[in-house]
């Protein structure tokens, strides 16, 4: 396997750990589980700085530790909030040694079930990340239990969802589908998005080991390579003569209905979504149900070229665009997901080396035309395609299919500029969102306002004075101090704490939004307009929103340009958490 198929093969191997934001919320937390977590980041060092006998293996592990160290930490920090909510108006009779009592006699046993039924050794099983979490979370308790100065008391309800919590944590993917259809009720969005989430994380930990295994094992397989290729078929007819760790990662992946396929003669773990869409319909929206036929579609390119047929291709494509909803942000595979249809888009209107958007005579291939055209047609009305696509079809329409200028000079990133345009302004057309900001021009009433602001804010930086600015006046606070070259001002717009971290001041210093920018630069010449809204907030999230400019068009054949911003609300009104753009 040579560096570039390692290296799209890590993409694919990682994608669950990409993205696991910090939950500290208090300086309590950390105390509490300072020593544990010095001990286990000092493993994880030394575990990483063993030798390897190759340099595939050490990066997949070493993700994998850096993300279970991570999990961990959260998994501690979750009974804080869990026990401090419980706690509300309790009237226990349970010390938490009792409550524990059960948790101790069935967690082991649970667990062990498990890893038998996905046929893992212990070092092997006890690295999936929501095992290790579920074992962090375990032992946690086990040590409170044995707490004697520990005087809060626990009711039997209480009592009750302390195992339940404990119990799912360790449950496999199709366990805790089984969990969602036991329940009478059906879920709304927020817990289905929650269910998906979690259903999606441990499926997608099992194909990462499972991925991994056979990459490890490639040679074992060259027995049924034909002429360098390889087929399912011929895969499947020979299992009974692989080694006996592949064919259990088979037979265990069926069983959490993951299914092996063969992508560019590389083994690839992906989802089944027929049986798991009918456990769950009578319990989720058919809409939210979409997105698993949206994943049983993974991985839509590799290396560059698409997986599917083009036809294929564009029914997938059509799926997301029907189905996503800037709502569904909650999601933890929604961002991926944004990355994963640009990247299939691109290789659609651009083609590949072993099939060429332009045939022998210089026109569109008819394939690739037809694909163009049903995308367009079957899109919505805030569909993507009216912003990238549109303009090229008109183009080559014109020329008889061999020209068009926006094709030439289409970039990647034009593509997922016009995914946050169709998706911010499909959620603002339906949003019943309690609160929200329009600034439909960019002119002097605007500036003016910015500059009120930044005479009075910049002087003392004391935070009541932004109290009532609006969010979009904060973010238009934020790219006026860059203007003036004030990186103390810009500071001091950042959300502080262990939360969401704390920027700084020198990497400020650094940043560049645009080259020409100067002094004499109004933020009228940047923008045309600027909309926010206040994102659904769930359980104890922090209230905040996204903010969204539209720039102005820099040259003739840009597509929309946009730039989002997340906002926190704080006790001092919106202010921008580390990274604040998406």
């Amino acid at each position: 396997m040579d560096d570039n198929q390692f290296e799209d093969r890590m993409k694919l191997l990682k994608k669950s750990y990409d993205k696991v934001p910090s939950q500290f919320q208090s300086e309590k937390i950390v105390r509490e589980i300072e020593s544990e977590s010095e001990s286990q980041h000092l493993q994880a060092i030394e575990y990483i700085k063993k030798p390897r006998k190759n340099r595939q293996k050490l990066i997949v592990w070493a993700i994998s530790i850096a993300s279970i160290f991570i999990l961990s930490i959260l998994g501690t920090t979750y009974f804080f909030e869990n026990d401090k909510q419980m706690q509300r108006g309790s009237d226990g009779q349970y010390t938490f040694s009792e409550v524990f009592e059960d948790i101790e006699k069935d967690y082991p046993v649970v667990r062990e079930k498990n890893r038998k039924l996905l046929k893992m050794k212990e070092n092997e099983y006890e690295e999936l990340g929501f095992v290790s979490t579920a074992d962090s979370r375990y032992d946690f308790y086990k040590k409170l239990s044995k707490d004697e100065d520990r005087k809060m008391l626990y009711s039997e309800n209480q009592k009750d969802e302390y195992y339940k919590e404990i119990m799912r944590s360790i449950q496999l993917p199709q366990q805790l589908l089984y969990t969602t259809m036991a329940n009478e009720t059906t879920l709304t969005d927020t817990e289905a998005r929650e269910c998906i989430s979690e259903y999606y994380d441990r499926s997608r930990e099992l194909i990462n080991y499972y991925d991994n295994l056979f990459m490890e094992h490639s040679e074992d397989l060259d027995f049924v390579r034909e002429d360098g290729n390889l087929e399912s078929k011929t895969l499947f007819m020979n299992k009974d003569k692989l080694p006996q760790i592949l064919q259990n990662a088979i037979d265990s992946a069926e069983i959490q209905n993951l299914s092996l396929k063969i992508v560019y003669n590389n083994v690839v773990f992906g989802f089944n979504s027929d049986v798991t869409t009918a456990k769950l319909e009578d319990k989720v929206t058919a809409r939210l149900l979409d997105y698993f036929t949206i994943l049983h579609g993974e991985p839509f390119t590799y290396g560059g070229d698409l997986v599917h047929s083009i036809d294929e291709t564009v029914f997938l494509l059509n799926t997301i665009e029907k189905t996503w909803s800037l709502a569904d942000q909650q999601l933890s595979f929604f961002y991926e997901l944004k990355g994963d249809y640009a990247n299939a888009v691109y290789s659609l209107l651009k083609g590949s080396n072993s099939y060429p958007v332009m045939d022998a005579t210089g026109k569109v291939n008819k394939e690739y035309r037809d694909a163009w055209l049903n995308l367009l047609e079957n899109g919505s009305k805030f569909s993507p395609t009216l912003v990238y696509l549109k303009p090229i079809v008109d183009e080559f329409e014109a020329s008889n299919w061999t020209s068009s200028k926006h094709w030439g000079n289409l970039q990647f990133s034009d593509i997922e500029d016009a995914v946050n345009h169709s998706l911010y302004e499909s959620f603002i057309s339906t949003s019943d969102a309690n609160y929200s900001e329009t600034e439909k021009t960019i002119g002097t009433d605007f500036e003016s306002r910015i500059h009120s602001y930044y005479k009075l804010f910049s002087k003392t930086h004391n935070q009541a004075i932004l109290k009532d600015a609006k969010a979009l006046e904060v973010v238009g606070l934020y790219y006026y101090s860059f203007i003036m070259g004030d990186y103390d001002t810009m500071y001091e717009l950042f959300v502080k704490g262990e939360k969401y971290g704390v920027p700084s001041k020198e990497k400020l210093g650094g940043i560049s939004f645009n080259d020409y920018l100067g002094k004499n630069t109004r933020l009228s010449e940047l923008f045309e307009r600027m909309t926010f809204v206040q994102l659904e907030t769930v359980r104890d999230d922090d209230v905040q929103g996204v903010a969204r400019i539209v720039r102005k068009n820099e040259y003739e054949i840009s597509l929309v340009k946009v730039r989002e911003y997340r906002l926190i609300k704080e006790e001092n009104g919106w202010r921008l958490p580390l990274n604040p753009t998406k």
